[in-house]
């Protein structure tokens, strides 16, 4: 029995195949297999057990549960075939070498590995930090969303300091190196730089954050993502566009989410001359008392703006919440005014002009 189990199939000076060594292969492949099932499931009914199933939560425990579990499967299988001294040597591979650095094979996995640590730690303090945040009512989305960002950066710096140092590399090397980089190429990267550092004023000031809505060049837009360089702002036509953080730090940017949750809006309509004034104010202050979406606890003003060239121009202002569709309710309201018009015969003029002609004269006075 022992002759069977120990019959070679490939034998070199690394590597040593062998009967046994397959079989026992075949074996962790199954374990491991029955193993990633029962965790599955384990992970599973423990997610659904809780008070609020969090579905994010499950995918990140089962992911990383896998990733483990099949790495130590390698691992396992490594051993029963005999392949270390084979990987020693592959891990051991000089890719390049200097005299004051040497990466290898095994550097770079060591790197890749510790970004993916760091990818996972980073996604449980993601869910960690909405835990948290979500029983304190001071906290909204958008600084949950920055602390985040912020965390999550300092980690992937750290990580990434980490990892070059592990594979020999000499940071103060990097930092002389970029610091002279960034001398020569400062200029043509101004721009770049200027949106950094604006995304890190954002981030830390926070005064536009995930959620809000804004108005940038007249684009009305909810802020959906907000990095370093860039933010993802998503229009009212359900477009998604990329604008520079300088854009929202150095121009005019209207925060409509910003301070109170009322904005104050307008429509505006003529009227033909001579209409009854005190009437029109009555049914222009009515229509927006009426509108389910006008605020109440806000004064509706109605203003008598100006003598117009063809009728008398009124403007009813209100506040209101919907600021993301104020459009949709500002037509509704119209609508109304013009079915209230109509009802108490208030017209709306079209616009008019007097043409006076002058005949000329029968007999012209200088013709003899």
């Amino acid at each position: 029995m022992s002759d069977f189990f120990g019959y070679s199939f490939y034998k070199s000076e690394l590597i040593n195949i062998t009967v046994g060594s397959v079989l026992s292969l075949i074996l962790i492949i199954f374990l491991t297999r029955l193993v990633l099932r029962f965790y599955r499931i384990f992970i599973h009914k423990q997610i659904r057990a809780l008070d609020v199933f969090d579905k994010e939560k499950e995918t990140l425990f089962i992911k990383s549960g896998r990733n483990i579990i099949l790495l130590m499967g390698f691992a396992a299988a490594v051993f029963s075939l005999g392949l270390m001294p084979l990987l020693n040597a592959i891990f051991g591979y000089e890719l390049l070498t200097t005299d004051k650095v040497k990466i290898t094979v095994g550097n770079i996995i060591v790197l890749i590995v510790i970004l993916i640590v760091t990818r996972i730690v980073a996604r449980l303090i993601r869910i960690i930090l909405k835990k948290n945040f979500s029983r304190k009512t001071w906290v909204d989305e958008g600084k949950e969303y920055t602390v985040f960002k912020l965390t999550k950066y300092g980690l992937y710096g750290f990580a990434l300091l980490i990892g070059l140092t592990s594979i020999g590399i000499d940071m103060k090397l990097i930092l002389a190196g970029a610091g002279a980089l960034l001398v020569g190429i400062g200029f043509g990267l101004q721009y770049l730089f200027y949106d950094l550092i604006s995304g890190l004023i954002i981030l830390f000031e926070g005064p536009i954050k995930v959620g809000d809505v804004i108005e940038v060049d007249g684009l009305v837009a909810r802020v959906k993502q907000i990095d370093i360089r860039t933010s993802k702002v998503l229009t009212r036509n359900g477009k998604y566009i990329i604008i520079p953080n300088s854009k929202l730090i150095g121009e005019k940017v209207v925060n409509w989410s910003h301070g109170t949750e009322l904005t104050r809006f307008n429509v505006e309509v003529g009227v033909k001359y001579g209409s009854d004034t005190a009437l029109v104010k009555d049914v222009l202050y009515n229509c927006a008392l009426r509108h389910p979406d006008v605020s109440k606890n806000r004064e509706i003003i109605v203003r008598f703006d100006n003598f117009g060239d063809s009728a008398l121009i009124f403007t009813v202002f209100f506040w209101a919440k919907k600021t993301w569709v104020v459009e949709t309710l500002q037509s509704e309201i119209r609508f109304d005014i013009d079915r209230e018009f109509r009802k108490h015969s208030i017209q709306i003029p079209f616009p008019q002009r007097d043409l006076h002609i002058i005949s000329p004269p029968d007999k012209d006075p200088f013709k003899s």
